[in-house]
């Protein structure tokens, strides 16, 4: 067995100060293989109510974990840690504002910016950026749209991105965007668009946010547009492509699951991979007994070798609702885990018998005991065999740093999503 670690975040607010009045922690989490725990070191205080965590591993092979918050309209300090003691070897000053994905290709690290929709190159033995960056062009971006970064993956050495194109105030999404990115390293970062060559594909679903790769093909998990308040979005989907193709744009983007209002009325939420089997987390919010409660999840995590619904093998059965607002599903293969942010526990499974191995909890595993943090937020696997982001979806009102954001937010205070009256007032109120 190996000796693996992750990190994760937590947070609560204060509303008895401002209802964003936000306080984070990052910590560690050690499977040993016979047990998992939180372990000593990195219990990084002193962060805002979005502090983010992404695990990486460097040009030396060190297992690390970095770690920052959001600011709006500010570039936040970004603090390396030692994943393996929790120590911290490093501050940095990234020229990004809302972190979201951390992979490593050679001996670079790229991060990609929910709310500017750009690149980053960053030197994985210094920590440092290298100045060397990409703006998603006009080109790509609807007309009366705004694009936002969503997510990395590498595949056979080269570098893909995922792009969602909300409106201004993400009432309407246009179809999202892949992209397979040229990079010369400490040079540029490149998307290739010639007669000969393209390097992307408009024709995912709109909201795209997550992907898998299996085989020759690219899963790519998407809401289909608004999350909505109560139901399922009707245009959520679970699609495929092709990755390798020379011309990317004329590949087929084929549905492979879609939600219905009888077998399955969830919205597509995560997707992971072990060999044949692949895991797919569906969910839904609900209205609490009032729009100010807390919003319960309902939903199914399931495993499936051919995505026909009948063929599922349930792995648990949320349609009572649960409370929480991170949810992912990802396997990993050291140790053959499945790690399943249920809300607010942490649910760790035998990927081989689906059996229960450790659950952690706020309350009574990720936070000391006087602690206040009440949430999960975040939550990274860093090694040692290689690094899994284990987000599901999270609502651009959670994401972005933009001024509708800030004001959804304040309204919201801490629930995932505007009621539609809520959501329909902002809009007149602000102009939109």
């Amino acid at each position: 067995m190996a000796i693996t670690v992750s990190a994760y975040t937590v947070y609560w607010y204060d509303k008895s100060v401002t209802p964003t009045a936000g306080y984070g922690m990052a910590g560690r989490i050690v499977d040993a293989g016979i047990s998992v725990s939180t372990a000593p070191g990195m219990k990084k205080v002193g962060l805002n109510g979005d502090p983010k965590v992404e695990g990486f591993i460097d040009a030396k092979s060190n297992l690390r974990v970095a770690v920052t918050d959001r600011v709006a309209g500010q570039q936040q300090p970004v603090f390396i840690h030692n994943a393996a003691d929790g120590s911290q070897v490093s501050q940095q000053a990234w020229p990004e504002e809302n972190l979201y994905t951390l992979v490593k290709l050679g001996d670079f690290l790229y991060a990609i910016d929910y709310d500017n929709a750009k690149v980053i190159e960053i030197d994985a033995t210094t920590y440092a950026a290298t100045g060397v960056s990409y703006t998603l062009e006009n080109k790509f971006i609807p007309s009366g749209y705004q694009a936002c970064g969503q997510a990395l993956i590498v595949i056979d050495d080269r570098l893909y991105g995922l792009f969602a194109f909300p409106d201004g105030s993400w009432s309407a999404y246009a179809p999202s965007l892949l992209v397979r990115f040229t990079i010369v390293p400490k040079a540029s970062i490149m998307v290739t668009d010639t007669q000969a060559e393209t390097g992307y594909n408009r024709n995912i679903a709109p909201n795209a946010f997550s992907f898998a790769v299996n085989g020759s093909n690219l899963y790519i998990a998407a809401i289909g547009g608004r999350q909505t308040t109560a139901g399922y979005n009707a245009d959520s989907r679970l699609q495929k492509i092709a990755y390798g193709a020379t011309k990317l744009a004329n590949e087929t983007v084929y549905d492979v699951l879609t939600p219905n209002a009888t077998d399955l009325p969830y919205d597509i939420r995560d997707i992971s991979f072990k060999g044949s089997t692949a895991y797919v987390l569906v969910g839904t919010y609900q209205l609490g007994p009032t729009p100010s409660d807390p919003w319960p999840m309902t939903g199914k995590l399931v495993a499936t070798t051919d995505f026909i619904i009948g063929n599922f093998t349930v792995i648990d059965d949320f349609r009572a609702g649960v409370l929480g607002y991170y949810w992912s599903a990802q396997y990993t293969p050291d140790n053959n885990r499945l790690w399943y942010t249920r809300g607010n526990e942490i649910r760790i499974y035998n990927a081989t018998s689906l059996a229960l191995f450790a659950t952690l909890t706020v309350k009574g595993s990720l936070i000391a005991s006087g602690d206040q943090y009440t949430d999960i937020n975040d939550l990274t696997y860093v090694g040692p065999a290689g690094t899994a982001k284990l987000s599901g979806y999270r609502s651009p009102l959670q994401r972005s740093n933009t001024p509708f954001a800030q004001a959804a937010r304040a309204i919201a205070q801490g629930r995932p999503e505007l009621t539609e009256e809520e959501f329909q007032q902002l809009q007149a109120q602000i102009g939109r």
